[in-house]
């Protein structure tokens, strides 16, 4: 796959030609698709990284939906909260409340190396992206009551590709 960043200026002129208006895009035989959950399943599924069995890519969606559910919060406090006082309150109970429930959940959900035993898959991976691009800007969320899910993290980016990829886009 080609990964094609864009400036900002380059986005607004793309804009009305993508679907929903937003970015990441992916252009599979010259169709443009967006949502990055549907991406990352579909990129998953390309890597062998997605679970073949129903119920295994059920606990798999579970899981990586609970990322999700993070990572939207974060955007919020991050991009769209204006108010001081209000992101100050919602940083606290993102830090204090919702990555602690969260990670109390998924720290009894490892299986081993990994979410679904000893091979890496989709949800292992979203794991790893929250916590590497999105709690970063949370020093203050640490790993010590969930060691499980910390060696997850260090078991994801031991992977050759991954690590691969993280070399060539580290900022």
């Amino acid at each position: 796959f080609v990964d094609d960043r864009i400036s900002f200026a380059e986005f607004g002129a793309l804009k009305p030609t993508l679907p929903f208006g937003q970015v990441p895009t992916i252009e599979v035989d010259g169709v443009t698709y967006s949502q990055s959950a549907a991406m990352a399943r579909y990129a998953a599924k390309l890597a062998g990284l997605y679970p073949e069995d129903p119920v295994a890519a059920l606990r798999n969606d579970m899981i990586s939906e609970s990322m999700y559910d993070l990572a939207n919060i974060i955007v919020d406090i991050k991009y769209l909260t204006k108010d001081e006082a209000v992101k100050a309150e919602k940083t606290k109970t993102f830090v204090e409340e919702s990555v602690p429930k969260t990670f109390r959940v998924l720290e009894g959900m490892v299986q081993g190396k990994f979410f679904g035993g000893d091979s890496i898959a989709h949800a292992d991976v979203q794991l790893f992206d929250v916590v590497k691009n999105g709690l970063t800007v949370f020093p203050e969320i640490t790993f010590e009551a969930f060691p499980k899910l910390q060696a997850v993290v260090e078991n994801v980016q031991a992977n050759a590709n991954i690590a691969a990829y993280v070399a060539k886009h580290q900022k």
